[in-house]
């Protein structure tokens, strides 16, 4: 079944200023992307500025994380819902980043009520899984995702509002990469599970320091979908080169 290749770029807490969020949406905007979905999801301070720049452009604006606790309004500072969200004009959410799990202790429970949350916003899911280097190290990679996977049979998944993005945590934004080979066996993997959920046609992307040197062989791998960048998406240059060549391999 042929899936949707995206590449979605993941801003982080960058950049400094609501100026260069302008003109790198501005940027963005330019970058011919026909046969990949481009997304990039800057940070709530930004969200407003880039989704108005990008309106009426191909480009998927996204956001980096949602509330868990309610899908509109309440009483839980510092947090941003489904509603607003969807209100801005945001189209997707990523949920289950290494960075959430790790610094804010985010555990299944919570990612399920965020995923709920997403979906009866009618918003898709970026839903980030991904091992440590000690796991990697002791051949844990696959039992480590079958578990983070695990969650989506808990709860309905709306179709087509899906798509998993595997970074080996150890990977991301260290320069360090899995072998070609190791990330197709990786993904036949996740795509045997998704489909032992009856989860057809989910995109699987890749994520962890991908960069226009490496993203053509990547593009090129069996079962490799897309990507999740990070800091090179910050680059236009470089992240039009990303996108060119998973083009390329369309």
């Amino acid at each position: 079944m042929n899936v949707q290749r995206c590449v979605i770029g993941n801003w982080k807490l960058n950049p400094a200023t609501k100026s260069a969020a302008h003109e790198l949406a501005q940027g963005l905007s330019g970058i011919a992307c026909d046969a990949v979905r481009v997304g990039c999801t800057p940070s709530f301070t930004h969200l407003s500025t880039v989704a108005g720049v990008l309106a009426g452009t191909p480009i998927w604006v996204g956001a980096q994380d949602i509330c868990a606790y309610t899908q509109s309004t309440g009483a839980y500072t510092g947090d941003v819902s489904a509603e607003q969200l969807s209100d801005l004009g945001v189209g997707f959410v990523i949920i289950g980043h290494s960075e959430r799990r790790n610094y804010y202790r985010e555990d299944h429970s919570l990612l399920v009520e965020k995923m709920k949350h997403a979906f009866a916003a009618d918003l898709s899911v970026v839903f980030c899984i991904g091992e440590t280097k000690e796991q990697y190290q002791t051949n844990q990679t696959l039992s480590v995702l079958d578990d983070q996977l695990s969650v989506l049979q808990t709860f309905r998944v709306p179709r087509g509002k899906l798509i998993i993005a595997y970074e080996p945590i150890w990977a991301i934004g260290t320069g360090l990469t899995p072998t070609t080979q190791e990330v197709i066996a990786t993904h036949a993997h996740i795509k045997s599970v998704l489909a032992s959920y009856h989860f057809e046609g989910v995109s699987v992307l890749y994520g962890g320091s991908v960069n226009e040197q490496n993203a053509a062989e990547f593009a090129q791998a069996e079962g490799v979908d897309g990507a999740l960048v990070g800091g090179a998406s910050l680059k236009l240059d470089t992240f039009a080169q990303i996108i060119a060549a998973f083009e390329s391999a369309s």
